[in-house]
């Protein structure tokens, strides 16, 4: 499969450490030669989009976040009391646990980069704005603090503040940000990359026995359906193609990613390899 990469966008969802089969699947695009003129990325995907845009092969990437011990700066001494305030719903406490040790780890490896000097591929980040009270994509700004900041899930994760606004998990309200490529001339083509767990999948096809919980993660999928078939519709409307692709994979935990971490790559890698090796169209 052969595609004009100065005019291809890549954009990867958001999934739960689902940054492992998103770095997989853009190792394998590269092995076949396929190097985006974009990547976008929600929570996860702006994990790996960000490694990308500050310069790092997608082979380099994977590396890095298999072997980069991130899970460890998550976990600190305050989280038992941020655990107890956050259940109790008290004021200002926004999440289990804190990314300030994990923003450290963060700048080691990609410095102070800023999103807007990122050029080969240029990158946006899908963030919720909980203080202007609305989802926004990132085109600009410190990388480390919005890559964390698309990051954070509620509740697990406290918001991130910066610049004096609260930020959550960009995959509360646009979990495939690839909003900016549709009006962008220089893009016609724009792949979009989803990476899904068994309990996503188990969620739609079990409604015969659904709990309250997995009713939440279902009318959050369902909204998200929605704003993509609008999003869809609009891609359309300006003559993008849109070609999606779709990774299952394990869902890795905070305490078995160092297991399930590679098992995601592979799952990433096989599906950008099995697209690259379809016959041009």
């Amino acid at each position: 499969m052969t595609l004009p990469n100065s005019r291809l966008a890549v954009c990867l969802n958001s999934s739960f450490l689902g940054f492992y089969a998103h770095t997989g699947f853009m190792q394998g695009l590269e092995e076949s030669g396929i190097r985006p003129a974009a990547v976008s990325g929600a929570s996860a995907g702006a994990l790996v989009a960000g490694f990308l845009g500050s310069g790092r092969s997608a082979t380099e990437t994977t590396q890095l976040l298999v072997a980069s011990d991130l899970r460890r700066t998550l976990l600190d001494w305050g989280v038992p009391w941020r655990a107890l305030g956050t259940t109790a719903n008290r004021p200002g406490f926004t999440g289990v646990i804190r990314t300030d040790r994990a923003l450290a780890q963060l700048r080691q490896i990609l410095g102070d980069h800023q999103i807007e000097h990122c050029t080969a591929p240029r990158i946006a980040l899908s963030v919720t704005n909980l203080t202007a009270g609305r989802t926004e994509i990132k085109t600009a700004g410190p990388l480390a603090e919005f890559i964390l900041a698309s990051s954070a899930f509620p509740g697990l994760f406290a918001a991130r503040e910066i610049a004096g606004a609260l930020y959550w998990d960009g995959g509360i309200a646009n979990p495939l940000p690839f909003d900016p490529w549709i009006a962008d001339p220089g893009i016609d083509t724009i792949l979009i990359h989803t990476v899904v767990n068994p309990v996503e999948t188990s969620v739609r096809g079990g409604t015969a026995r659904l709990a309250v919980a997995g009713g939440f993660n279902l009318s959050h999928q369902i909204i998200c359906d929605e704003l993509l078939r609008y999003k869809t519709e609009a891609a359309t409307r300006a003559g993008k193609r849109l070609i999606f692709l779709r990774t299952e994979a394990p869902r890795p935990g905070l305490f078995t990613a160092h297991r399930l971490g590679p098992v995601c790559v592979a799952a990433g890698l096989a599906t950008a390899r099995a697209y690259a090796s379809r016959p041009a169209t």
